[in-house]
């Protein structure tokens, strides 16, 4: 069955929200952002919008429709980041629309992620702390647990490229444990590295990544998106990642993916930013995550990028039935999700249970 390039503008919303049922572990925060309140905010600021300044024109410099590489499906981020950057009230807002977007389409729990440096103002430093900025988010992600019912946890990401930030990552998480953060992720362009490179991650990284182990705190690991099956494998082996964020490439490297197999390794997939970034080219008849589901990965679907993509969950799941899974193997991925999620063991088993309630699974 060839794979094309997906077709949906969405999100679609209904009056009804989807009965809550669906974890989702890879969500951008700062990538879901909703195109009407950047576009709101940045009118209301004075910032510059792209095109004629409509908000037709933000989606279109915002959205992507055609493969592209990583670069390029991260673009349209120069036009939504500076509407709320450094902004704690606008920040609180769109952590609650957030949530009320997940409520919408049927999430129990999602994990969130982003990195609080980025949403600092540059033009006015010092004025808002990376501190505030995650305490806006979480006040947000707060109110719109106690609003919709779903659980929100949120997860702090280091930069490839932006060192500076690696070790404040790591202080953020360790601060902010109880108060929902629950893990750090390194993400970022993998697209120049050189497989005949020794090592696929700098030593900064590395050094946060092991003192995050010994302080307890859960790691995953943007590898294998562009990057080669080796950023997999150092990902488990030097960054010692408990779960793969995307992880496509390691279908490279069949010795390591069975490995992966036998260890139940994680893979956080997103099917229609694999697309759009050119990580699974449109050309190849078998998606990685078709590879996953009929092998019985452990595996999950998510949206990373619902601002650029256009598509939620329901629309990840559209997309994936078009290439021939079905409900056995969404449900499966939804389970998949909530086993490897980051919460407590005590927390973790009581949303395994909400979720079996939601599907009518009697495990008494």
């Amino acid at each position: 069955m060839p794979i094309h390039t997906p077709k949906f503008h969405g999100p679609k919303r209904t009056k009804q929200a989807v009965p809550l049922s669906r974890v989702e572990l890879h969500i951008h925060f700062d990538g879901a952002l909703r195109h009407s309140t950047v576009w709101e905010l940045c009118k209301k600021k004075g910032l510059p919008l792209p095109g004629r300044g409509t908000i037709d024109d933000l989606k279109l410099a915002v959205q992507r429709h055609e493969p592209t590489d990583l670069a390029g499906f991260l673009a349209g981020f120069q036009h939504t980041s500076p509407a709320v950057a450094g902004d704690l009230e606008a920040i609180e807002r769109v952590a609650l629309e957030f949530c009320e977007d997940m409520y919408l389409n049927g999430v129990l729990y999602v994990e969130a992620r982003f990195c609080p440096h980025l949403l600092l103002n540059p033009e006015k430093e010092g004025e808002a702390t990376a501190d505030d900025i995650l305490e806006a988010t979480l006040r947000g992600f707060k109110k719109g647990e106690d609003s919709y019912g779903l659980t929100v946890r949120t997860i702090l990401c280091c930069i490839r490229g932006l060192p500076q930030f690696d070790r404040d990552i790591l202080r953020l998480c360790e601060k902010y444990r109880d108060r929902g953060v629950v893990a750090i992720d390194i993400a970022g362009d993998e697209g120049a590295l050189d497989v005949s490179e020794l090592t696929m991650f700098d030593q900064n990284v590395v050094s946060t990544y092991d003192d995050a182990r010994k302080v307890g705190v859960k790691r995953t690991v943007h590898a294998g998106e562009v990057g080669p099956a080796k950023c997999v494998d150092q990902a488990l082996s030097v960054l010692s990642a408990m779960r793969i964020g995307h992880g496509y490439r390691i279908l490279e490297d069949e010795k390591l993916y069975q490995r992966c197999l036998k260890d139940n390794v994680h893979f956080e997939t997103c099917p229609t930013s694999s697309i759009l970034t050119g990580a699974q080219p449109t050309d190849v008849f078998y998606h990685a995550t078709l590879r996953f589901a009929e092998d019985g990965a452990n595996f999950s679907v998510n949206s990373d990028d619902p601002m650029v993509t256009g598509t939620w969950l329901e629309q990840e799941y559209e997309l994936l039935r078009s290439w021939g899974l079905n409900e056995t193997h969404l449900i499966r991925g939804n389970f998949n999700a909530a086993r490897s999620c980051f919460l407590p063991d005590d927390e973790k088993k009581q949303l395994i249970k909400k979720l079996c309630k939601a599907y009518h699974i009697d495990i008494e």
